[in-house]
């Protein structure tokens, strides 16, 4: 890479700057094109940025023949900026990359750009890579200031995976739902310097980002993370995370508002989101809830279901709901074309097979249907796919509710035919060429799909929560439809574990791979933590674009920047000790600390302790025994990095404590042993604290705190009204 990128390795900027004297030897332009569209100003303004923060030096970008100098940044392409030379510009895709060292007006100059204007705002983000810069959630890792020597360059890239997905609001208060904009903001800023290419704004029923109306029916309800509640109470571990708060809330949305003022903010943040990424170069795709209403509507869905998804606060079609009904069709044109007039700026929709199929009464006229328009049973007939399902090998999905899935799919997939294909909705919204993607359509359906979507709409699919499970049954990958893009949803950490620390790159490493050569257009990231997952982040943008990346060494080469070589090996230790507990927990305990009521308590049981419970202490222990020593070679730059991890397995240490003292008190209370099992439980409560404590110290975003107060809410309360219990018995001699 030349003498610059050797000189400027990865050292986080806490040693003594070398300022460079570019500047006054020879002056250093950065050129735009006189009509450049708005993201390439902005890419010519963040490759200022990196010049100054990196060299010292302060440029403006100019336009072609106003200034000239000795060094020149030609950003763009020939279509957008005169000063590049069509001849020296390759063919590339709207991803493609180029950074070449060409000469012009015999001065050396470096082309910075791509096939398309985000594409050149990635060319501006790996050229500061290259030059040593690290990019993590939080921010920049940048190396000491050196003088700049144009390198020599002559770089073509071209993704591999086209689709590089991250979502924003999800459903959890430890997720993006309790997230102002400007935590978004920051986020996508990040995400597109690793060259993300997507967002995901994918709001459910019952949340205050979309209203609609219908038959002189207003929606007039809306919840936050399923209408739980997180009181922040003086006694509880981590108050001061929270000011004078008394209920954790997402800050830009107002608390205990009536509905009008909670949607109208809820809009507000969702546009705002939307906005955002594609001022970043990113396509965004929203939902739309077109079978999942708010209760009001029920006098418009014959048949009408509560949810089955957690607090069933929406209503949906129920089994026997006619898939051909004319006032289902209507709500679900009606939510649909809010959706797209809502948020127009969004490149696709995503309609959903639910989580919960209760459709399930409609699939064989639904089948008859489609088989009749598109000859689906010359492919696979019903009886082969019900025995395909039947037979599904290794999924941790129940018999019967993979049944459910097939029948709730088909019966799916023919009404989004007709809402979708059939009608002509879409020409009466701000978005009349809009397209679709398909998410959750179970795998045994996977060989018709093609047959009844239009060529171009993506698929969605999950066929596992867990990669290490997936990877058991990764034929499921190979039979995709070929003309229909699919995206994966990649897990690195899955609410079903809970709020522990989780790392799955080593197994996400051979699922990409799969999905290299299989096609795939591409992933989507499954996180609620992102400030845990920098490694896995910077390994899937590597990955995404590169044959051959090996995630042990995107650690080795994020780590080494972010506090220095010295603990590089010690913390990768740390993360491979994190990643060996989380396939731990994907087989042994999937629900070890899930975000609901009894998050604790469901542990106060009679029988022996967990076979895994130690295993997954010793697993956390070993993790923080690594931080430990890594904090020892850290740079000081660095130590704010590790101190975080240190907060996290100390809390996740604290948990499993706490988890095997609850288990213990649990089993004494059911032998009648009440002081026995009182002390278990306030070991218990202690262990959670100084957990919780620790955890608290180091919080870093809206997800971290809000994890806490459902700590405090799920596992800290509930232990201790069982120890007020348990000393009323003890007191009274029981």
């Amino acid at each position: 890479m030349g003498s610059l990128l050797l000189a400027l390795w990865m050292l986080w900027p806490g040693s003594a700057p070398v300022w460079a004297s570019v500047q006054a030897e020879a002056p250093v332009t950065v050129v735009i094109g006189r009509s450049a569209p708005q993201l390439d100003r902005f890419a010519a303004r963040e490759l200022c940025g990196y010049l100054e923060k990196l060299f010292g030096l302060k440029v403006a970008p100019v336009q072609p023949g106003t200034v000239s100098s000795r060094i020149a940044f030609l950003v763009g392409n020939p279509a957008t900026n005169s000063a590049i030379p069509t001849t020296a510009f390759p063919e590339v895709s709207d991803q493609g990359i180029v950074l070449r060292t060409v000469t012009a007006g015999g001065n050396a100059a470096l082309i910075v750009g791509g096939g398309s204007p985000r594409a050149t705002l990635w060319a501006v983000y790996e050229l500061a890579e290259r030059w040593g810069v690290r990019y993590l959630v939080r921010g920049d890792v940048l190396p000491a200031k050196k003088e700049l020597d144009l390198p020599e360059l002559d770089v073509v890239m071209e993704p591999i995976l086209r689709v590089r997905a991250h979502p924003t609001i999800q459903d959890f208060a430890s997720s993006g739902e309790s997230w102002a904009a400007a935590d978004f903001f920051r986020l996508i800023d990040q995400l597109a310097k690793l060259k993300f290419s997507r967002i995901n704004v994918y709001p459910y029923g019952w949340q205050p980002y979309l209203h609609y109306e219908l038959k002189g029916i207003q929606r007039k309800s809306a919840w936050l993370w399923y209408d739980y509640h997180y009181p922040i109470t003086p006694d509880m571990p981590g108050r001061e995370l929270f000011g004078d708060a008394t209920e954790f809330w997402n800050p830009d949305l107002p608390l205990n508002a009536d509905y009008d003022r909670f949607i109208e903010a809820g809009l507000k943040l969702g546009r705002a989101l939307v906005l955002h990424a594609k001022s970043r170069g990113m396509e965004v795709a929203v939902s739309a809830p077109t079978t999942d209403f708010t209760p009001e509507f029920a006098p418009l869905l014959k048949g009408a279901e509560r949810s089955g998804i957690r607090s069933g606060l929406t209503i949906v079609p129920g089994a026997e709901t006619p898939v051909d009904d004319p006032q289902l069709a209507e709500l679900a044109v009606t939510t649909l074309k809010a959706t797209i007039d809502t948020y127009p700026e969004a490149d696709y929709v995503t309609v959903w097979m639910p989580e919960v199929r209760q459709w399930t009464g409609e699939y064989e006229k639904a089948w008859k249907a489609l088989d009749a328009r598109h000859g689906i049973s010359g492919v696979r007939s019903l009886e082969q796919i019900f025995a395909a399902a039947a037979g599904r090998r290794g999924s941790e999905v129940p018999r019967e509710r993979v049944m459910n899935e097939i029948k709730g799919d088909i019966a799916s997939l023919c009404f989004y035919e007709r809402l979708l294909k059939d009608s002509q909705v879409l020409e009466t919204t701000r978005r009349p060429d809009m397209k679709f993607m398909y998410w959750g359509v179970s795998e045994e359906l996977f060989p018709i799909v093609d047959r009844i979507l239009p060529a171009g709409w993506e698929i969605g699919v999950m066929p596992s929560n867990q990669p290490v499970r997936l990877l058991r049954r990764i034929e499921v990958l190979k039979e995709l439809p070929a003309q229909n893009p699919g995206v994966l949803d990649l897990t690195i950490d899955d609410d079903n574990l809970g709020m522990v620390p989780q790392l799955t790159p080593k197994w996400l490493s051979r699922i990409v791979q799969v999905l290299k050569r299989n096609r795939w257009a591409g992933f989507t990231v499954r996180e609620r933590f992102p400030f845990d997952h920098d490694w896995p982040l910077a390994y899937l943008s590597r990955a995404a674009w590169h044959e051959e990346v090996r995630p042990d060494e995107v650690a080795r080469d994020l780590l080494a920047a972010v506090c220095g070589p010295g603990c590089a090996e010690e913390m990768l230790d740390a993360f491979q000790e994190i990643e060996w507990v989380t396939t731990l927990l994907a087989d042994a305990n999937r629900n070890f600390s899930k975000e609901r009521p009894g998050t604790l308590m469901k542990y106060w049981r009679p029988g022996p302790l967990p076979t895994y419970l130690e295993a997954v202490r010793s697993g956390y222990e070993r993790s923080l025994s690594a931080v430990h020593r890594a904090q020892s070679k850290s740079t000081p730059a660095g130590r704010s990095y590790l101190d975080f991890w240190q907060g996290r397995l100390e809390f996740a240490v604290g948990f499993t404590d706490t988890v095997r003292n609850v288990h213990q008190a649990g089993a004494a209370e059911m032998v009648n042993d009440y002081s026995r099992s009182l002390k278990h439980a306030r070991d218990g409560l202690g262990s959670l604290r100084q957990g919780l404590e620790a955890y608290a110290s180091v919080a870093s975003s809206q997800t971290d705190r809000g994890a806490v107060a459902m700590l405090g809410e799920f596992a800290y309360r509930p232990l201790q009204a069982k120890i007020a219990e348990l000393t009323r018995l003890v007191q009274d001699g029981q």
